[in-house]
């Protein structure tokens, strides 16, 4: 695969998760409003584990988007299989997923951990239908194919 970063669909192609960014923001004023209640000690772990959730969000995030080439993820021409698509039908979700759970790490709050799992039920429940039915009408019995072999997410929720 030739990640093309000189073609600029890729900036259109990257992501703005609505609800990502809504949970975490809550998550965030309500650590600010009643953290101490709902908080935990930090430490080099926690520091840790947030740099590796974030940097591993963000380089899943950015390769699901570059593997579009020249496509528009909004408006594909092909269905998308390689790359990180080989393992989820989701990457980018799960990229920004695993990105926002980084700060909760960094400041110790289980207000924004939580906000990432949350983040992820609304997404699925609110936007990945729609993207499924949207390709299943345009890509048919190719999709279906792809979906019966490729999980949503990673962990075992169903296909």
């Amino acid at each position: 695969m030739h990640l093309n970063i000189g073609n600029r669909n890729w900036i259109r192609n990257f992501p703005i998760p609505e609800y990502h960014l809504a949970f975490l923001a809550v998550g965030l004023g309500l650590h600010i409003w009643l953290g101490d209640a709902f908080s935990f000690t930090t430490g080099w772990v926690s520091t840790v584990a947030g740099t590796l959730c974030v940097l591993l969000g963000l380089v899943i995030s950015f390769w699901s988007t570059v593997s579009f080439g020249h496509d528009v993820a909004a408006q594909p021409t092909t269905l998308h299989t390689g790359g990180p698509y080989r393992f989820s039908r989701n990457p980018m979700y799960l990229g920004w997923s695993l990105a926002i759970l980084g700060p909760g790490f960094f400041v110790g709050s289980w207000w924004l951990l939580s906000a990432a799992p949350l983040a992820a039920v609304v997404t699925h429940y609110r936007v990945v239908a729609g993207e499924e039915r949207f390709l299943s009408e345009r890509f048919g019995g190719e999709y279906e194919s792809y979906r019966r072999t490729v999980r949503r997410w990673l962990w075992p929720l169903r296909r």
